[in-house]
Protein backbone atom coordinates (compact mmCIF):
# COMPACT_ATOMS: atom_id res chain seq x y z
CA UNK A 1 0.00 0.00 0.00
CA UNK A 2 1.22 3.51 -1.03
CA UNK A 3 1.89 5.51 1.83
CA UNK A 4 0.25 8.48 2.77
CA UNK A 5 1.21 11.78 1.95
CA UNK A 6 -0.62 13.99 4.59
CA UNK A 7 -0.30 18.13 4.93
CA UNK A 8 -1.40 20.79 7.65
CA UNK A 9 -1.91 23.97 7.00
CA UNK A 10 -1.80 25.79 9.96
CA UNK A 11 -3.64 28.16 11.63
CA UNK A 12 -5.04 29.71 8.22
CA UNK A 13 -7.48 31.99 7.77
CA UNK A 14 -9.78 30.42 5.54
CA UNK A 15 -11.74 32.60 2.86
CA UNK A 16 -14.78 30.93 1.25
CA UNK A 17 -17.68 33.52 -1.28
CA UNK A 18 -19.50 33.81 2.31
CA UNK A 19 -17.34 33.71 4.89
CA UNK A 20 -13.93 33.85 6.56
CA UNK A 21 -12.97 31.13 9.54
CA UNK A 22 -9.59 30.05 11.18
CA UNK A 23 -8.62 27.19 11.73
CA UNK A 24 -6.29 24.18 10.63
CA UNK A 25 -6.61 22.27 7.40
CA UNK A 26 -5.22 18.17 7.17
CA UNK A 27 -4.99 17.43 3.55
CA UNK A 28 -4.08 13.85 2.46
CA UNK A 29 -2.64 12.65 -1.16
CA UNK A 30 -4.42 15.81 -2.45
CA UNK A 31 -7.56 16.13 -1.17
CA UNK A 32 -8.89 18.23 2.00
CA UNK A 33 -9.85 15.41 4.89
CA UNK A 34 -10.27 17.61 7.82
CA UNK A 35 -10.82 21.33 8.88
CA UNK A 36 -10.79 22.36 12.43
CA UNK A 37 -8.63 24.11 15.36
CA UNK A 38 -5.41 22.85 16.20
CA UNK A 39 -5.38 18.99 14.24
CA UNK A 40 -2.63 16.51 15.63
CA UNK A 41 -1.69 13.76 12.90
CA UNK A 42 1.55 11.96 13.55
CA UNK A 43 4.05 12.31 10.42
CA UNK A 44 2.42 15.27 8.62
CA UNK A 45 4.33 18.04 6.91
CA UNK A 46 2.94 21.37 8.41
CA UNK A 47 2.68 24.71 6.27
CA UNK A 48 2.58 27.44 8.99
CA UNK A 49 0.04 30.16 7.56
CA UNK A 50 -0.57 31.87 10.94
CA UNK A 51 -1.87 35.80 10.04
CA UNK A 52 -2.29 34.70 6.22
CA UNK A 53 -4.91 33.72 3.63
CA UNK A 54 -5.84 30.40 2.39
CA UNK A 55 -8.59 30.90 -0.60
CA UNK A 56 -9.62 27.93 -3.09
CA UNK A 57 -7.05 27.61 -5.95
CA UNK A 58 -7.92 30.69 -9.38
CA UNK A 59 -9.23 29.32 -12.57
CA UNK A 60 -8.68 31.34 -14.95
CA UNK A 61 -11.29 30.87 -17.84
CA UNK A 62 -9.71 33.12 -20.65
CA UNK A 63 -5.95 33.38 -21.09
CA UNK A 64 -3.81 33.07 -24.27
CA UNK A 65 -1.03 30.35 -24.38
CA UNK A 66 0.31 31.11 -27.95
CA UNK A 67 1.26 27.10 -28.35
CA UNK A 68 1.04 25.95 -30.82
CA UNK A 69 2.75 28.01 -33.42
CA UNK A 70 4.32 31.01 -31.40
CA UNK A 71 6.53 29.85 -28.71
CA UNK A 72 8.70 33.24 -29.09
CA UNK A 73 5.73 34.40 -27.11
CA UNK A 74 4.54 31.72 -24.50
CA UNK A 75 4.52 28.29 -24.27
CA UNK A 76 2.37 25.49 -22.16
CA UNK A 77 5.66 25.32 -19.67
CA UNK A 78 5.86 29.14 -18.89
CA UNK A 79 2.21 29.80 -19.08
CA UNK A 80 1.98 26.61 -16.64
CA UNK A 81 5.12 28.37 -14.19
CA UNK A 82 2.47 31.88 -14.48
CA UNK A 83 -0.59 30.53 -13.82
CA UNK A 84 0.85 28.26 -10.70
CA UNK A 85 2.63 31.67 -9.47
CA UNK A 86 -0.40 33.59 -9.71
CA UNK A 87 -2.41 31.07 -7.80
CA UNK A 88 -4.33 29.31 -10.60
CA UNK A 89 -5.06 26.06 -10.62
CA UNK A 90 -7.03 25.29 -14.04
CA UNK A 91 -6.48 27.88 -16.92
CA UNK A 92 -8.74 27.76 -20.36
CA UNK A 93 -6.81 28.79 -23.11
CA UNK A 94 -8.10 30.74 -26.10
CA UNK A 95 -7.87 29.27 -29.26
CA UNK A 96 -5.83 32.12 -31.60
CA UNK A 97 -3.22 29.82 -32.00
CA UNK A 98 -1.08 28.94 -35.21
CA UNK A 99 -2.73 26.45 -36.09
CA UNK A 100 -6.23 27.33 -33.85
CA UNK A 101 -7.51 25.03 -31.83
CA UNK A 102 -10.40 24.30 -34.58
CA UNK A 103 -9.87 20.23 -34.46
CA UNK A 104 -9.82 17.12 -32.33
CA UNK A 105 -5.91 16.56 -32.64
CA UNK A 106 -4.83 20.26 -31.61
CA UNK A 107 -7.04 20.18 -28.43
CA UNK A 108 -6.00 16.28 -27.44
CA UNK A 109 -2.04 17.40 -28.23
CA UNK A 110 -2.67 20.51 -25.74
CA UNK A 111 -4.42 18.65 -23.12
CA UNK A 112 -1.43 15.25 -23.47
CA UNK A 113 1.40 18.25 -23.10
CA UNK A 114 -0.34 20.18 -20.15
CA UNK A 115 -0.91 16.58 -18.48
CA UNK A 116 2.93 15.86 -19.45
CA UNK A 117 3.86 19.77 -17.83
CA UNK A 118 1.66 18.69 -14.73
CA UNK A 119 1.71 22.43 -12.96
CA UNK A 120 -1.88 23.41 -13.77
CA UNK A 121 -4.67 21.80 -15.15
CA UNK A 122 -5.66 23.43 -18.84
CA UNK A 123 -8.48 23.33 -20.72
CA UNK A 124 -8.19 24.55 -24.56
CA UNK A 125 -10.88 26.51 -26.06
CA UNK A 126 -12.05 25.40 -29.10
CA UNK A 127 -12.97 27.83 -32.46
CA UNK A 128 -16.30 27.94 -33.12
CA UNK A 129 -15.31 28.65 -36.80
CA UNK A 130 -12.84 26.62 -39.51
CA UNK A 131 -9.52 28.67 -38.75
CA UNK A 132 -11.77 31.71 -36.56
CA UNK A 133 -12.30 32.83 -40.38
CA UNK A 134 -16.08 32.76 -39.38
CA UNK A 135 -16.97 30.75 -42.36
CA UNK A 136 -17.83 27.63 -41.18
CA UNK A 137 -18.52 26.25 -38.07
CA UNK A 138 -15.67 23.89 -36.61
CA UNK A 139 -16.89 19.92 -35.35
CA UNK A 140 -18.18 20.89 -32.04
CA UNK A 141 -18.93 17.39 -31.63
CA UNK A 142 -14.62 16.13 -32.34
CA UNK A 143 -13.92 19.46 -29.87
CA UNK A 144 -16.18 18.22 -27.38
CA UNK A 145 -15.14 14.64 -27.48
CA UNK A 146 -11.01 15.98 -27.12
CA UNK A 147 -11.85 17.47 -24.07
CA UNK A 148 -13.40 21.38 -24.78
CA UNK A 149 -15.57 22.84 -22.47
CA UNK A 150 -16.28 25.81 -24.15
CA UNK A 151 -15.83 27.36 -28.24
CA UNK A 152 -14.67 31.16 -28.87
CA UNK A 153 -13.19 32.87 -31.66
CA UNK A 154 -11.35 35.50 -29.45
CA UNK A 155 -9.05 37.89 -30.81
CA UNK A 156 -11.99 37.70 -33.58
CA UNK A 157 -15.94 38.16 -32.98
CA UNK A 158 -18.39 36.30 -35.16
CA UNK A 159 -19.36 38.65 -37.62
CA UNK A 160 -22.19 36.83 -39.06
CA UNK A 161 -25.79 36.76 -36.55
CA UNK A 162 -27.28 33.59 -38.36
CA UNK A 163 -23.45 31.61 -37.67
CA UNK A 164 -23.67 33.12 -34.22
CA UNK A 165 -27.32 31.71 -33.74
CA UNK A 166 -26.34 28.39 -35.25
CA UNK A 167 -23.68 28.38 -33.03
CA UNK A 168 -25.43 28.76 -30.03
CA UNK A 169 -27.60 26.02 -31.37
CA UNK A 170 -25.12 23.07 -31.53
CA UNK A 171 -23.32 24.23 -28.45
CA UNK A 172 -26.21 23.47 -26.91
CA UNK A 173 -26.98 20.24 -28.06
CA UNK A 174 -22.86 19.48 -27.23
CA UNK A 175 -23.07 20.78 -23.29
CA UNK A 176 -20.54 23.45 -24.42
CA UNK A 177 -20.44 27.18 -23.71
CA UNK A 178 -20.08 30.11 -26.18
CA UNK A 179 -17.73 32.65 -25.21
CA UNK A 180 -18.08 35.95 -27.08
CA UNK A 181 -15.58 38.25 -28.36
CA UNK A 182 -17.65 41.12 -28.89
CA UNK A 183 -16.46 43.75 -31.36
CA UNK A 184 -18.35 45.27 -34.39
CA UNK A 185 -15.45 45.33 -36.72
CA UNK A 186 -16.81 47.71 -39.37
CA UNK A 187 -16.92 50.19 -36.34
CA UNK A 188 -13.54 49.44 -34.69
CA UNK A 189 -11.40 48.59 -38.00
CA UNK A 190 -7.81 49.37 -37.01
CA UNK A 191 -8.61 51.23 -34.08
CA UNK A 192 -5.96 51.05 -31.24
CA UNK A 193 -7.48 52.70 -28.80
CA UNK A 194 -10.84 53.70 -26.89
CA UNK A 195 -12.01 57.07 -29.17
CA UNK A 196 -11.97 59.85 -26.95
CA UNK A 197 -10.26 63.18 -26.15
CA UNK A 198 -7.09 61.68 -26.40
CA UNK A 199 -7.16 60.12 -29.14
CA UNK A 200 -8.50 63.20 -30.99
CA UNK A 201 -5.85 65.26 -29.54
CA UNK A 202 -3.11 62.74 -30.71
CA UNK A 203 -4.78 61.43 -34.06
CA UNK A 204 -4.64 58.01 -32.64
CA UNK A 205 -6.84 55.26 -34.27
CA UNK A 206 -9.50 54.94 -32.28
CA UNK A 207 -12.52 52.67 -31.21
CA UNK A 208 -15.99 53.51 -29.99
CA UNK A 209 -17.42 52.07 -27.08
CA UNK A 210 -20.22 50.85 -28.83
CA UNK A 211 -18.11 48.61 -30.72
CA UNK A 212 -18.46 46.57 -28.07
CA UNK A 213 -21.68 47.38 -26.35
CA UNK A 214 -23.80 46.17 -30.38
CA UNK A 215 -22.50 43.29 -30.43
CA UNK A 216 -23.44 42.13 -27.03
CA UNK A 217 -26.65 43.28 -27.26
CA UNK A 218 -26.89 41.38 -30.57
CA UNK A 219 -25.53 37.89 -28.69
CA UNK A 220 -27.45 38.22 -25.91
CA UNK A 221 -30.74 38.65 -27.61
CA UNK A 222 -29.68 35.71 -29.88
CA UNK A 223 -29.23 33.72 -26.76
CA UNK A 224 -32.60 34.96 -25.24
CA UNK A 225 -34.53 34.24 -28.31
CA UNK A 226 -32.97 30.52 -28.49
CA UNK A 227 -32.96 29.93 -24.78
CA UNK A 228 -29.53 29.04 -24.93
CA UNK A 229 -26.25 29.88 -22.43
CA UNK A 230 -23.54 32.70 -23.59
CA UNK A 231 -20.64 33.86 -22.07
CA UNK A 232 -19.38 37.78 -22.68
CA UNK A 233 -15.67 37.86 -22.25
CA UNK A 234 -13.11 41.03 -21.15
CA UNK A 235 -15.90 43.27 -21.06
CA UNK A 236 -14.62 46.91 -20.52
CA UNK A 237 -17.69 49.41 -21.12
CA UNK A 238 -20.28 50.80 -18.94
CA UNK A 239 -23.01 50.44 -21.87
CA UNK A 240 -22.08 46.90 -22.07
CA UNK A 241 -22.80 46.29 -18.46
CA UNK A 242 -25.69 47.71 -18.26
CA UNK A 243 -27.14 45.61 -21.01
CA UNK A 244 -25.73 43.23 -19.26
CA UNK A 245 -27.90 43.59 -15.87
CA UNK A 246 -30.90 44.45 -17.98
CA UNK A 247 -30.98 40.88 -19.56
CA UNK A 248 -30.16 39.25 -16.27
CA UNK A 249 -33.08 40.54 -14.54
CA UNK A 250 -35.39 39.03 -17.53
CA UNK A 251 -34.08 35.70 -17.01
CA UNK A 252 -31.50 35.57 -19.93
CA UNK A 253 -28.44 32.57 -19.50
CA UNK A 254 -25.69 35.29 -19.91
CA UNK A 255 -22.78 35.42 -17.84
CA UNK A 256 -19.77 37.56 -18.13
CA UNK A 257 -16.26 38.21 -17.25
CA UNK A 258 -13.80 41.07 -16.94
CA UNK A 259 -10.05 41.71 -16.27
CA UNK A 260 -7.77 43.44 -14.15
CA UNK A 261 -6.40 46.15 -16.90
CA UNK A 262 -10.28 47.14 -16.82
CA UNK A 263 -10.53 47.79 -13.26
CA UNK A 264 -7.16 49.48 -12.56
CA UNK A 265 -6.34 51.39 -15.25
CA UNK A 266 -8.30 53.94 -17.48
CA UNK A 267 -6.76 55.51 -21.01
CA UNK A 268 -5.36 58.36 -19.53
CA UNK A 269 -2.87 55.64 -18.24
CA UNK A 270 -1.91 55.19 -22.12
CA UNK A 271 -1.02 59.14 -21.97
CA UNK A 272 0.87 58.84 -18.59
CA UNK A 273 3.25 56.51 -20.21
CA UNK A 274 3.38 58.12 -23.29
CA UNK A 275 2.00 55.44 -25.67
CA UNK A 276 3.48 52.74 -24.10
CA UNK A 277 2.32 49.71 -25.97
CA UNK A 278 2.03 47.26 -23.13
CA UNK A 279 -1.15 49.68 -22.54
CA UNK A 280 -2.65 48.58 -25.64
CA UNK A 281 -5.60 45.87 -24.92
CA UNK A 282 -8.70 44.80 -26.86
CA UNK A 283 -11.00 45.73 -26.20
CA UNK A 284 -9.51 48.77 -25.17
CA UNK A 285 -8.58 50.70 -22.18
CA UNK A 286 -11.97 53.06 -21.28
CA UNK A 287 -12.24 56.17 -18.87
CA UNK A 288 -13.21 56.92 -15.56
CA UNK A 289 -16.72 56.36 -16.11
CA UNK A 290 -15.79 52.70 -17.47
CA UNK A 291 -13.89 52.27 -14.41
CA UNK A 292 -16.03 52.85 -11.82
CA UNK A 293 -19.07 50.58 -13.77
CA UNK A 294 -16.78 47.51 -13.99
CA UNK A 295 -15.86 47.94 -10.26
CA UNK A 296 -19.91 48.24 -9.51
CA UNK A 297 -20.66 45.74 -11.81
CA UNK A 298 -18.17 43.63 -9.75
CA UNK A 299 -20.01 44.68 -6.14
CA UNK A 300 -23.22 43.93 -7.62
CA UNK A 301 -22.69 40.77 -9.31
CA UNK A 302 -23.74 41.41 -12.76
CA UNK A 303 -19.44 40.53 -13.53
CA UNK A 304 -19.46 36.50 -12.48
CA UNK A 305 -16.01 36.29 -13.09
CA UNK A 306 -11.94 37.76 -13.44
CA UNK A 307 -9.79 36.11 -15.88
CA UNK A 308 -6.22 37.46 -17.00
CA UNK A 309 -6.85 37.62 -20.77
CA UNK A 310 -3.28 37.11 -20.58
CA UNK A 311 -1.70 38.01 -23.81
CA UNK A 312 2.17 37.92 -23.96
CA UNK A 313 3.90 39.10 -26.84
CA UNK A 314 7.64 39.06 -27.87
CA UNK A 315 9.91 42.13 -26.90
CA UNK A 316 10.07 43.26 -30.28
CA UNK A 317 6.15 43.12 -30.79
CA UNK A 318 5.61 45.63 -27.83
CA UNK A 319 8.50 47.63 -28.42
CA UNK A 320 6.51 49.01 -31.99
CA UNK A 321 4.99 52.22 -32.26
CA UNK A 322 1.78 52.11 -30.40
CA UNK A 323 -0.73 52.28 -33.65
CA UNK A 324 1.49 48.73 -34.69
CA UNK A 325 2.35 46.67 -31.88
CA UNK A 326 -0.31 43.85 -31.29
CA UNK A 327 -3.20 44.15 -28.97
CA UNK A 328 -2.51 42.14 -25.24
CA UNK A 329 -0.94 42.36 -21.77
CA UNK A 330 0.65 39.47 -19.57
CA UNK A 331 -1.43 39.27 -16.53
CA UNK A 332 -1.40 35.35 -15.20
CA UNK A 333 1.13 36.47 -12.09
CA UNK A 334 -1.07 39.49 -11.10
CA UNK A 335 -4.56 38.72 -10.91
CA UNK A 336 -5.15 38.38 -7.36
CA UNK A 337 -2.53 41.32 -6.52
CA UNK A 338 -4.23 44.02 -9.00
CA UNK A 339 -7.90 42.62 -7.28
CA UNK A 340 -6.66 42.61 -3.36
CA UNK A 341 -4.67 45.92 -4.45
CA UNK A 342 -7.60 47.80 -6.76
CA UNK A 343 -10.60 46.29 -5.06
CA UNK A 344 -10.48 44.66 -1.43
CA UNK A 345 -8.07 47.61 -0.02
CA UNK A 346 -10.23 50.26 -1.88
CA UNK A 347 -13.37 48.78 0.37
CA UNK A 348 -15.33 47.40 -3.37
CA UNK A 349 -14.86 43.90 -2.83
CA UNK A 350 -13.88 41.68 0.44
CA UNK A 351 -12.13 39.16 -0.19
CA UNK A 352 -14.80 36.16 0.14
CA UNK A 353 -16.22 38.26 -2.94
CA UNK A 354 -12.84 38.23 -5.08
CA UNK A 355 -12.75 34.12 -4.05
CA UNK A 356 -16.76 34.39 -6.14
CA UNK A 357 -15.01 35.52 -8.65
CA UNK A 358 -11.72 33.64 -9.05
CA UNK A 359 -12.76 30.62 -7.55
CA UNK A 360 -16.38 29.93 -7.13
CA UNK A 361 -18.05 31.08 -9.98
CA UNK A 362 -15.62 29.93 -12.37
CA UNK A 363 -15.86 26.53 -10.75
CA UNK A 364 -19.81 26.90 -11.10
CA UNK A 365 -19.67 27.94 -15.06
CA UNK A 366 -17.87 24.86 -15.48
CA UNK A 367 -18.85 22.04 -13.45
CA UNK A 368 -15.89 21.34 -11.28
CA UNK A 369 -17.65 20.23 -8.25
CA UNK A 370 -14.35 19.40 -6.63
CA UNK A 371 -13.74 23.25 -6.72
CA UNK A 372 -14.33 26.61 -5.89
CA UNK A 373 -14.44 26.65 -2.09
CA UNK A 374 -12.43 25.02 0.80
CA UNK A 375 -14.58 22.09 2.29
CA UNK A 376 -14.06 18.54 3.33
CA UNK A 377 -13.75 15.95 0.89
CA UNK A 378 -12.10 18.53 -2.31
CA UNK A 379 -9.17 18.97 -4.30
CA UNK A 380 -6.83 20.66 -1.87
CA UNK A 381 -6.22 22.82 -5.24
CA UNK A 382 -5.15 25.75 -2.38
CA UNK A 383 -3.79 29.34 -2.48
CA UNK A 384 -1.75 30.60 0.44
CA UNK A 385 -1.76 34.42 0.30
CA UNK A 386 -0.08 37.43 2.38
CA UNK A 387 -2.60 40.13 1.56
CA UNK A 388 -0.74 42.50 3.51
CA UNK A 389 2.55 42.25 2.13
CA UNK A 390 3.82 44.89 -1.02
CA UNK A 391 5.10 43.58 -4.28
CA UNK A 392 6.78 45.21 -6.95
CA UNK A 393 6.45 43.91 -9.74
CA UNK A 394 9.89 43.66 -11.67
CA UNK A 395 10.04 42.45 -15.15
CA UNK A 396 12.77 40.16 -14.76
CA UNK A 397 11.24 38.39 -11.56
CA UNK A 398 8.30 37.13 -14.04
CA UNK A 399 8.02 33.74 -15.60
CA UNK A 400 5.82 34.51 -18.77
Amino acid sequence: MAKENKIIIRGANIVNSQNTKKADILIANGKIVEIKENIQKKGAVEIKAHNKHVLPGFIDIHTHLRTPGREDEEDLLSGSQAAAKGGFVKIFCMPNTQPPIDNEGVATWIIKESRRIGLVDIYPVGAITKGRKGVELSEFGSLKKSGCLSLSDDGDPVESTLLMRRALEYARMYNLLIVSHCEDRSLSQAGSMRESFVSSKYGISSVPDISESLRVARDIEIARYLNSPIHICHVSTAKSLQIIKRAKEKGVAVSCETCPHYFSLTLEDILANRFDANFKVNPPLGDKTDLEAVRRALKEGTIDCIASDHAPHSRAEKELPFEDAPFGMVGLELVFSLANTYLVKKGCLSLNEVSRRLSLNPALLYGFKNNGSIEEGKDADLVIADTDSALRVCEEELVS
